[in-house]
């Protein structure tokens, strides 16, 4: 379904590592919360969620995907911001700095996903 719709230029290789990178970003998300296991998960399964229905919005298409990628970095960004601020996380040592650590590698991944999306659609483009 993705490929059929971006497949036929030349940024096709641009488009599928942006999927895969997203997609294992997902995975690596769904993962870490599991592990943690501290109740705050919920939030960050919001941020896969947003991925997706901003692929479904974009229609898979490149650019609207590109666009997408970086709201859910910000996305990322905010809610791991609002972990390490959140009172609860003050009683637990180096918390913060470990909500901000998983934060800024998850929103690094999201904007790799972003630059290679925005890439297949110059590509796709000329």
């Amino acid at each position: 379904m993705i490929e059929s719709s971006e497949s036929a230029g030349s940024g096709a290789l641009s488009y599928r590592a942006g999927v895969a990178v997203a997609v294992v970003t997902s995975l690596l998300t769904v993962w870490t919360s599991i592990v943690r296991d501290d109740g705050s998960g919920m939030g960050f399964f919001l941020v896969i969620m947003a991925a997706m229905v901003g692929g479904f919005a974009a229609w898979f298409r490149a650019a609207g995907m590109a666009w997408t990628m970086v709201g859910v970095a910000a996305m990322q960004t905010s809610l791991s911001i609002a972990t390490a601020t959140a009172p609860v996380v003050a009683r637990v040592p180096d918390a913060s700095f470990r909500a901000l650590l998983f934060g800024g590698v998850f929103s690094a991944l999201w904007l790799v996903s972003a630059a290679l999306f925005h890439a297949a659609s110059k590509r796709r483009a000329a």
